[in-house]
């Protein structure tokens, strides 16, 4: 039996749950989105990653917010998002006028060392 896939090779909103991690595999590149240009004509440019998804590579386009999350928690060398994990959340948000579900990421920053043990004092 030959089982297709039938998400390409995009990560799609309705294809995943809120709770589902996903792993950077590469550290992204800009790319000229030819499908949605600005309105004057010029391309926009989408920042794109690969990412592992439920044991499949995919990519996805990062928007601003996205992207934003993860340079609070990891930095802004992409590259050191290489194996880190983030969670998916759903919502629903306006998108050019309609309104949609979109993926919002949630990444914990690194972490910071063990904290100190307070010590029990009798005063």
């Amino acid at each position: 039996m030959v089982m297709l896939n039938s998400g390409g090779s995009w990560i799609k909103t309705a294809e995943v749950n809120a709770g589902d991690k996903l792993t950077f595999k590469d550290e992204g590149s800009w790319q000229e989105n030819t499908k949605f240009p600005y309105p004057d004509g010029n391309p926009k440019m989408d920042f794109v990653i690969t990412v592992l998804h439920n044991g499949e590579e995919k990519n996805m386009r990062m928007n601003k917010t996205n992207r934003d999350v993860l340079t609070a928690s990891y930095g802004k060398d992409t590259a050191k998002w290489i194996n880190k994990v983030a969670e998916i959340q759903k919502m629903k948000a306006l998108v050019a006028g309609k309104q949609m579900e979109v993926i919002v990421l949630e990444a914990k920053p690194e972490d910071q060392g063990e904290a100190e043990p307070e010590l029990d004092i009798p005063y």
